[in-house]
């Protein structure tokens, strides 16, 4: 055994993320492999001439994160465009897209991303004539943070015009647009302005590089057509050291079936994952389909993108094909439709290990978190939301009101329920430490989990809902050398989570990032 080892550490603190062994003191890699976990003594046995050794000193090591739901290709084709979170009102933002004008040629785009009314003082959308005062020489385009929501100037408009009737084209009580444009009819439009394959490939390489500094190492990335090249063509070039699991749009399905590929197709750097399914839209846009009204806005409960039929047909033929699926639900009665949905499926296809996934899974009932674990389907949730939008007078109260605001993202019940749970992002923000403190430390009790199980679901789930727990997820002999080491420790300092840094990351037994001493 002894010289075996490349890089043997010692003396850390090592979550392994295992339920049977869930902690250690060292780690020996080879290659791409952890050889050993364990003790430090057993760690050292591995230790040749050659073999490097790393005095942890104490330092905390996690399994790598795994980031279940991303949109790292669509964030690589936005480089360049003009960022809006953060902003602290509505002028804030409109002076950012003015010098964003600025320096466009006239007619071109000027497309901003990520703003969040519910952090301004007005407290309302941007609308045509707001952007209007931006420029009229562009076609001024403005994203909400939740991507659900798009507003669009005059010039933009008339770029637009063939979607005046498609669902979610506002108009006001005269029959003028309005700008803003939700669902089905912002979704036509993005098409036409967002960036192509070349673009995305392009980007890629940096976004991996972000990944690296917060510790990620593998993505779920919810892909279309030309992001799925692009990762492919990155891949190819061996240019980021990230692991992807993709997540094709529903639209992809016929050609993808057609093709005969399935769930699991590809390696440990880039397989083909679930089909991405939307059953309803999102809470700040008011959406998301509820069960009762939203707040103030009585007989409105949302949208669901699908009839109940056609969702299950979706759901039937990926199903059959032998996908994985992954569907987008977040108000209570579009998380009901879909696990009855499931149910339906799995019952007339029985399919054993079938894992489908519900994305986001905010506001689940008793009944169906029962419902849930029966059938066998993972909650992909993001935690980050909570610290975003769970505070007081934030998108999740000023929706649905108090009573209904403090049931939202019970991580508590889904874990009590012993339904499988990972953690993604969904890029709002990335950075899965952010998404781990508000899962310890959440606005109400139901939301709160230990450090431990909110690390587990960051990773270990992850690498479970992407049928990788053989390999990732958690720190053993014989996987994947996929490890984080931190400065700090969330398992004496929980309430300070969201302040720890990444000392290194490491994919594949090589370290592809050094966070900067001290």
């Amino acid at each position: 055994m002894a010289g075996d080892a490349d890089v043997v550490f010692v003396d850390g603190k090592v979550f392994t993320a295992s339920r049977e062994r869930p902690w250690a003191k060292g780690l020996a890699v080879r290659g791409d492999r952890l050889l050993a976990v364990g003790s430090s003594a057993q760690a050292e046995r591995w230790r040749g001439r050659r073999t490097r050794l790393v005095d942890l000193r104490g330092a905390v090591v996690v399994p790598g994160f795994v980031d279940a739901h991303a949109h790292i290709a669509d964030s690589a084709g936005e480089r360049g465009w003009t960022r809006l979170d953060g902003t602290r009102d509505l002028e804030d933002a409109l002076a950012r897209l003015r010098k964003a004008a600025a320096s466009r040629p006239r007619g071109g785009w000027v497309v901003g991303i990520d703003w969040d009314e519910a952090k301004w003082p007005e407290r309302r959308f941007l609308d045509r004539d707001d952007l209007d005062r931006v420029s009229t020489d562009h076609a001024v385009v403005a994203r909400r943070i939740d991507c659900h929501i798009g507003s669009l100037n005059s010039t933009a408009l008339e770029r637009a015009a063939d979607l005046v009737g498609v669902r979610g084209f506002d108009v006001d009580a005269s029959g003028r647009p309005t700008g803003i444009l939700t669902e089905d009819a912002f979704a036509e439009f993005h098409l036409r302005f967002e960036g192509g394959e070349a673009a995305i490939e392009r980007g890629l390489p940096v976004m991996a590089r972000m990944a690296h500094r917060l510790g990620i190492t593998s993505i779920h990335d919810v892909v279309g057509r030309a992001a799925l090249k692009a990762h492919q063509g990155v891949q190819r070039a061996g240019r980021p050291r990230i692991r992807v699991y993709a997540m094709p749009r529903d639209s992809l399905l016929p050609a993808l079936v057609e093709g005969g590929l399935r769930t699991g197709f590809g390696d440990p750097w880039l397989r083909l994952g679930p089909i991405k399914i939307f059953a309803d839209g999102s809470l700040g846009a008011y959406t998301a389909a509820l069960a009762a009204p939203y707040v103030g806005r009585p007989g409105e409960k949302g949208m669901l993108i699908h009839s109940p039929t056609e969702l299950r047909s979706i759901l039937m033929r990926a199903h059959e094909a032998g996908f994985q699926t992954a569907t987008h639900a977040i108000g209570d009665a579009a998380i009901r439709l879909v696990v009855e949905s499931l149910e339906e499926v799995q019952d007339s296809a029985p399919r054993k290990g079938a894992r489908h996934r519900i994305e986001h899974y905010e506001l689940p009932d008793a009944d169906v978190l029962r419902r849930t674990r029966a059938a066998g389907i993972v909650a992909s949730c993001q935690p980050n939301f909570i610290g975003q939008w769970s505070g007081p007078r934030d998108v999740y109260e000023s929706r649905l009101g108090e009573a209904r605001s403090a049931a939202n993202n019970p991580f508590q019940k889904i874990l009590r329920a012993g339904i499988p749970l990972c953690f993604g992002s969904d890029g709002m923000p990335y950075g899965p430490l952010f998404g781990i403190h508000w899962a310890v430390n959440g606005f109400f009790e139901d939301q709160h989990i230990s450090p431990e199980d909110a690390i587990r679901a960051a990773t270990a789930g992850g690498a479970y809902a992407s049928f990788s727990e053989d390999e990732t997820g958690t720190l053993e002999a014989g996987k994947l050398a996929d490890f984080v080491i931190l400065r700090g420790d969330p398992f004496e300092t929980p309430e300070w989570i969201a302040q720890l840094r990444i000392g290194s990351t490491w994919i594949a037994g090589e370290r592809v990032y050094a966070g900067s001493p001290g």
